[in-house]
């Protein structure tokens, strides 16, 4: 099985980072290509930088198409374009985002989402909003983290989040929390073990669900909002001419 990650900025550390935290998880027989767009912005911050994000992006997963690729995952919490590239493509796509949504309101009945910036809450608040969990999700709180430093000094992101996430369970009622950025994954175990209840690695929960659909021959249906345009009416940056 071979899984297509795309880190959608352009962080070639943060890609680093990705990489060896899903080595440690994925089945043996998982073939793992982890790649940053050509183009792809610094950092995913803002909805400017999601809008600049998704092209280069989709040109990754058109690429994929002509190639043996099983599934493909959006490795940024905003899952970026996640619409377009499963209208684009017939394999399963999965954004990390729903993915681990979905993966802690099976494990918990109020969870929260522990975001970068303050500006990015909203965001969150309405994905849970279109995933149908929105009184699922207690509360966003704030790491007051910029995208990149999540993969610099970590022994203060670990530890800002071990105290943020503690007020999310103590004052809000949170019982279980999402990491909510692609480059805090790897630290899950460590934050889990300080507060004692379930963290959710968006990224592994993203690729263990890409796991599991090709598993099951299952992938996102054509029947409706997927539906894929025919190939001369793309646009021609998506369109492989």
């Amino acid at each position: 099985m071979r899984i297509l990650v795309i880190n959608p900025n352009a962080s070639v550390e943060m890609s680093d980072v990705i990489r060896d935290q899903l080595r440690l998880v994925a089945r043996p027989d998982v073939v793992l290509e982890v790649s940053n767009p050509v183009g792809a912005p610094p950092a995913i911050e803002s909805a400017l930088d999601e809008a600049m994000a998704i092209p280069p992006m989709l040109e990754l997963v058109r690429e994929a198409e002509g190639r043996v690729v099983d599934a493909v995952v959006i490795a940024c919490f905003s899952d970026p374009g996640l619409d377009a590239a499963r209208e684009l493509t017939c394999v399963p796509v999965v954004g990390i985002q729903e993915a681990a949504m979905h993966l802690a309101a099976q494990i918990a009945y109020r969870f929260s989402i522990l975001t970068t910036l303050k500006h990015r809450a909203p965001v969150r608040e309405r994905a849970a909003l279109v995933a149908g969990l929105e009184r699922r999700l207690v509360s966003c709180p704030v790491l007051d983290l910029p995208v990149l430093d999540t993969v610099a000094d970590r022994e203060r992101v670990v530890q800002r989040l071990i105290e943020v996430g503690r007020r999310a369970v103590e004052e809000d009622g949170a019982e279980a929390l999402i990491l909510g950025c692609a480059g805090l994954g790897d630290l899950a175990p460590r934050v889990q073990r300080a507060l004692g209840v379930p963290i959710v690695d968006p990224n592994a929960a993203a690729l263990k669900l890409a796991e599991t659909l090709v598993d099951l021959s299952l992938s996102h249906s054509k029947a409706g909002l997927y539906a894929a345009r025919p190939r001369e009416e793309r646009p021609l940056a998506v369109a492989g001419r």
